[in-house]
């Protein structure tokens, strides 16, 4: 047999073959490996739920990823009441994206003393440069309620309900191409019409929506004064968001006031006028109010938001599910009348209506 070809015999100990120290090696040198891949994996995880699940982080992360974005949708509700006077109750769905906004609104209006509701349905838009688009969806069932609440009113309770309906329905009948118009025809209010302090404002927060540093500037400043803090953080699960309830702190919020006043987008506020100027305010106060969020687990994106604030003459509650970085198509109309020249040619009509239903009568 060839002495050459034969294999070299291994190593023994106690008469048992060793490996070869290659192999040991190897198997060394996997442990290792594995032993490094399991401890970076326990950081991860420790990592996401004692820094990035961290609620005071989830929070923060959220208001400030609120401030950068550029576009979302809300829908929900706000209910003003305003004690004395009356009550509102709007059910709002909007989408903002690129400096436009639009919103679909169903809204009830409950005035002190008078019996019935008043209906609003309608959209608006608001157009980039600051222009105002409104429609009024159910202006014939809303015209008709007024009238109704001004013969109530002026007749002092000597017209039978009878006599009311029949002045209404006389009246929608005589207006009724001037009614049709109102509810098929897009309003509009210019910057102009409003005033320049609104003017200026709209261009500062044109400013404020396109460079990206001023709002970072903005969400460095809170995350510095986060004037929010935990108040219970086991509140239930609302749009796929886990939920906060938050308490507000005044010495925070005072401070922030004070810095906010000094950055660009609060320079840029104050040069538009004692409405839009951003002053540090001593009356500010949030500590009173009642605030929960829903953030989302991954993205810290903010999912839903609830407010509660009451004061001696209002109390106001506002309750929205927000999907930020997402939005609708938001068509600006093409053409639309001047508000104030088409509320004038109405009444022009509404004049003419009362004459002849008079006359009827």
């Amino acid at each position: 047999m060839d002495q050459g070809n034969q294999p070299a015999p291994q190593p023994q100990y106690n008469g048992v073959p060793m490996q070869p120290k290659k192999k040991k090696t190897g198997l060394i040198i996997g442990i290792v490996l594995g032993v490094i891949a399991l401890i970076a994996i326990i950081s991860a995880v420790l990592v996401y739920f004692l820094w990035w699940q961290n609620p005071e982080k989830m929070v923060t992360d959220a208001v400030s990823n609120a401030i950068m974005t550029k576009k979302m949708t809300a829908d929900g509700k706000v209910v003003i009441d305003m004690r004395d006077q009356g009550k509102i109750e709007l059910n709002v769905k909007t989408a903002t994206d690129s400096g436009k906004s639009k919103a679909d609104i169903d809204a009830k209006l409950n005035v002190k003393g008078v019996e019935k509701n008043i209906p609003l349905k309608g959209d608006v838009v608001l157009d980039s440069d600051g222009t105002i688009y409104v429609k009024i969806n159910n202006f014939k069932d809303l015209y008709g309620t007024l009238l109704e609440i001004v013969m109530e009113s002026s007749s002092g309770g000597n017209l039978s309900r009878s006599q009311i309906e029949t002045y209404r329905d006389q009246t929608l009948e005589k207006m009724g191409s001037e009614i049709d118009k109102m509810s098929d025809t897009w309003m509009k209010i210019s910057p102009d019409e409003i005033g320049s302090e609104y003017k200026c404002g709209i261009n500062a927060l044109k400013k404020i929506q396109s460079d990206e540093s001023v709002r970072k500037e903005v969400v460095q400043l809170y995350q510095k004064n986060s004037f929010f803090t935990i108040k219970d953080s086991k509140i239930s699960d609302r749009n796929g968001g886990h939920g906060f309830e938050l308490k507000g702190d005044n010495s925070k919020l005072s401070k922030f006031n004070d810095e906010f006043k000094n950055s660009s987008a609060g320079k840029a506020l104050s040069k538009c006028g004692k409405s839009n100027s951003y002053k540090s305010s001593e009356s500010s106060s949030i500590d009173e109010s009642s605030l929960k969020v829903w953030v989302d687990r991954s993205s810290h994106e903010l999912k839903a938001l609830e407010l509660k604030g009451d004061s001696k003459k209002v109390s106001v509650e506002i309750s929205f599910d927000i999907n930020t970085n997402k939005s609708e198509e938001i068509k600006v109309p093409s053409s639309a009348e001047s508000l104030k020249e088409f509320i004038e040619g109405f009444m022009e009509g509404y004049s003419s209506g009362l004459s002849s239903t008079s006359t009827r009568r």
